[in-house]
């Protein structure tokens, strides 16, 4: 007996280690792909094919890869005027061909996808570029996601500006199927003029259980009238009703200054959908426990963060929580217990952002998170220590 509890301590004594190793913000390794100038998105994929994880980021007027190892540039586009930059953007295989594409808009601009001319030409052909929707303007996210369940990936995308006919109103937009010779994507409005305020990120999921996502948007306010909150939309079961039946919008919560990004999961292993936001022209991250949307604090000290992350970093089945404030400076990771309660490692004090996202850049089987520098001006990824 006294062998047999000796080796139960010596097991949990060595499974203590193993945790308090990892929940060490050291073991994190910085790795800077740019530091070029300032940029509001970043996003990684294999663009050319060798199996190795590239890069795509905006800056100084133009769209440009960074391809691993070393990270050599190619500019992919360029913007007309001189110094803007992509506000937000997404990566898909977009005309089915097998490789990965771009999406992407400056702030003021209409949203276009650049097309990936294959592997072998990846680095010496221009990305042709093709305008998605003439009329959009102002995006401030574009999010992938199976809409209207058949199997292939949508797009969804705002109206950051709250004039005009289509002012204050979320989309989704359908690829259609000679994407390359289409002028315009078919689109639906499902927040027509319901989503004033200066939306921002969305988040999408199954919240009541019932097959069909939900879209949870956020909106900061100011210098907007209206703004400060977290809300979701849900979609009419029979989809060939959603343009004549309107989407049904649920607030999460209000009066929550500079909300800007929401994910979608479940939070306390109960079962159920929650959701995570932040204020990222505001203070502090939280969560909205189902299905009265309680709010927990998850870091009430964090100055704008703008970006925010919401999966498993260790590996545990458990989401964990990831943002970076620009005015904090601080990239953050918030490991949770499983039960919603969450453990602060800082891993970076001198690093803004405005885009984090989570993705397994060393393919080693763990999501490392990528982060678009902001003012700081540069890209880097941060090596997840788990595997």
């Amino acid at each position: 007996m006294k062998i047999y509890m000796t080796k139960l301590i010596l097991l949990l004594t060595s499974l203590c280690l193993l945790s308090i190793s990892y929940v060490s913000a050291n073991d994190w390794k910085k790795h800077v792909i740019m530091e070029k100038g300032s940029n509001l998105t970043a996003l990684a994929a294999d663009y050319n094919g060798d199996d190795q994880v590239d890069v795509i980021t905006s800056y100084s007027g133009k769209v440009s890869l960074f391809i691993a190892p070393n990270w050599n540039e190619v500019v992919l586009y360029e913007f007309d005027k001189t110094k803007d930059k992509a506000i937000h953007s997404e990566t898909l295989d977009i005309d089915g061909d097998g490789d990965m594409d771009w999406i992407g808009s400056a702030a003021s601009g209409m949203p276009f996808w650049l097309e990936n001319p294959g592997s072998n030409d990846v680095s010496v052909k221009p990305w042709l570029s093709r305008v998605i929707d003439d009329e959009i303007r102002g995006i401030h996210c574009v999010l992938k996601a199976d809409v209207d369940n058949d199997g292939r990936l949508d797009i969804i995308i705002n109206n950051f500006k709250s004039e005009g006919d289509l002012g204050g109103s979320i989309f989704w937009l359908e690829i259609p199927q000679d994407v390359k010779q289409e002028k315009a994507w078919e689109r639906h409005a499902f927040a027509y003029h319901d989503a004033h305020g200066g939306s921002h990120y969305f988040g999408y999921g199954d919240i009541d259980g019932d097959g069909i996502i939900e879209i949870a948007a956020a909106a900061k306010g100011e210098p907007f009238q209206q703004g400060n909150w977290f809300a979701y939309w849900t979609r009419p079961k029979n989809i060939d009703n959603a343009e004549t039946k309107p989407w049904t919008k649920s607030l999460i919560a209000d009066q929550r200054i500079g909300a800007t990004n929401i994910k979608i999961g479940d939070v306390n292993g109960d079962g159920y959908n929650d959701f995570v936001a932040s204020h990222g022209h505001g203070v502090g991250v939280v969560w909205f426990e189902a299905p009265h949307w309680k709010e927990h604090a998850i870091d009430a000290k964090i100055k704008s963060p703008h970006s925010l992350e919401l999966v498993d970093l260790d590996g545990d089945g458990n989401l964990d929580v990831a943002s970076c404030g620009f005015e904090s400076q601080r990239l953050s990771i918030y490991i949770n217990n499983g039960t919603g309660n969450f453990t602060q490692l800082d891993l970076d004090l001198e690093q803004e952002s405005y885009d984090l996202r989570a993705v397994d850049m060393d393919s080693d089987g763990d999501l490392d998170l990528l982060n678009a520098g902001r003012a700081t001006g540069n890209v880097a990824w941060y090596e997840n220590p788990t595997i």
